[in-house]
């Protein structure tokens, strides 16, 4: 980087409580200036950097151009909040501090820090910028706050010292780190520490770069750091891609025991089912008559001739209510037991065929009694002439 004595303008007056920036526009101002005191004293050893402060008791230097850091940096304890801030002041006490400088070589600049609204007016900045331009002072504004309220002047101011695009604005809006806009901008566009530079003119808010921005890295300039972030950085890829992909493997693993799980459930219920299949077997039906009549009953459908002939099928079975007569070898029939039955099943007695019916079963009946009776009579002779033998 060239040799160059910069002069630095802070603005402490009272907008400067406000909380817009984090945590104030005081305190992310003085991260900003830390930032540029550093680049310009390390890009070349021979920069000097001033700090003059804008308000309070008034514009006052707080340290003349030097190289060394720590005395920059220790002034900002001594600057109090108060008061207004007097642009045209502050830029040509500036002028006077840059003419009066040890070295004498190199290029000259001013940075100003703009954080409430400007009183001065227009034709009286423009003057002071075509003097700057005439000294070949460059002039930056970092403007931050009230943006929308100096825009227009401070863009003139600019107008009238840019010579050769060596002047800029910078603007700021609120919520935006003051130290990101300026590492963005043109004004730390050869600093090692800032990303790669933008060509606006109003120096941009915030730019885009190489793979480096967020470490604030430039590979040309350190290689070997460049190379241990990527290396860093593909390693903690690699870990990632590894963690994820045994993740999946889990799962997948998991998923297979449960299908598992699954298939043996269903063949030890299909087993059960064979063997339960296999362990009943159906009672033999042995009274077979019992067995038409109760599936007879059950059928609706049955006309007046099945019904009469299971009425005289059920009368030839023995009724556990009425014994037969265990004398004689051939059943009888009991009328009313036959009667009773034909009446439950829905019969009409009264039907012609019933009746013959009836008639025929009394008549054997009958017939039976008297082939018994004659029986009887014949064993009972067949005894006698035994006895009188």
């Amino acid at each position: 980087m060239v040799l160059e004595a910069t002069v630095i303008c802070l603005d402490n007056s009272e907008w400067m409580r406000n909380g817009d920036y984090s945590p104030s526009r005081l305190e992310s101002q003085y991260d900003a200036v830390g930032i540029l005191c550093n680049d310009r004293t390390q890009t070349n050893p021979e920069n000097t950097v001033g700090i003059l402060s804008m308000a309070s008791k008034g514009v006052e230097l707080l340290v003349s151009p030097t190289e060394d850091i720590g005395k920059i940096l220790a002034c900002f304890s001594k600057i109090k909040i108060g008061g207004e801030s007097d642009l045209a002041t502050t830029i040509q006490i500036s002028q006077l501090a840059l003419k009066h400088r040890k070295n004498k070589n190199g290029g000259q600049r001013i940075v100003v820090f703009v954080g409430s609204p400007i009183s001065t007016d227009t034709d009286s900045l423009i003057k002071i910028g075509k003097q700057l331009k005439k000294n070949s002072i460059a002039l930056d504004i970092v403007s931050l706050g009230e943006i929308n309220e100096n825009q227009k002047i401070l863009s003139e101011l600019i107008e009238s010292v840019n010579n050769g695009d060596n002047s800029h604005l910078i603007v700021v809006p609120p919520g935006v780190s003051p130290a990101d806009a300026l590492y963005t901008s043109t004004l730390m566009q050869d600093s090692p520490f800032a990303p790669a530079p933008t060509n606006s003119s109003s120096g941009g808010v915030l730019g885009s770069s190489n793979g480096f921005d967020g470490f604030g890295v430039d590979p040309e300039l350190d290689p070997e750091l460049a190379m241990a972030l990527r290396v860093s950085t593909e390693e903690a890829r690699a870990n990632e891609e590894a963690r994820a992909k045994a993740a999946i493997e889990e799962s997948a693993n998991s998923g297979a025991l449960v299908n598992d799980n699954e298939e043996d459930e269903e063949t030890l219920m299909q087993r059960a089912l064979e063997l339960s299949m296999r362990d009943y077997e159906p009672e033999p039906v042995t009274n077979t008559t019992t067995n038409n009549i109760e599936e007879s009953n059950n059928d609706d459908d049955l006309d007046e001739d099945e019904a009469l002939r299971l009425a005289l099928e059920m009368s030839m079975v023995h009724s556990p209510e009425t014994k037969p007569d265990t004398t004689n070898n051939n059943s009888t029939i009991n009328p009313e037991y036959l009667n009773s039955l034909l009446g439950s099943v829905d019969v009409d007695l009264t039907d012609p065929q019933i009746q013959a019916a009836l008639a025929q079963l009394s008549g054997e009946n009958v017939n039976n009694n008297d082939s018994n009776n004659n029986t009887n009579s014949k064993k009972r002779k067949n005894d006698d002439s035994d006895d009188s033998k």
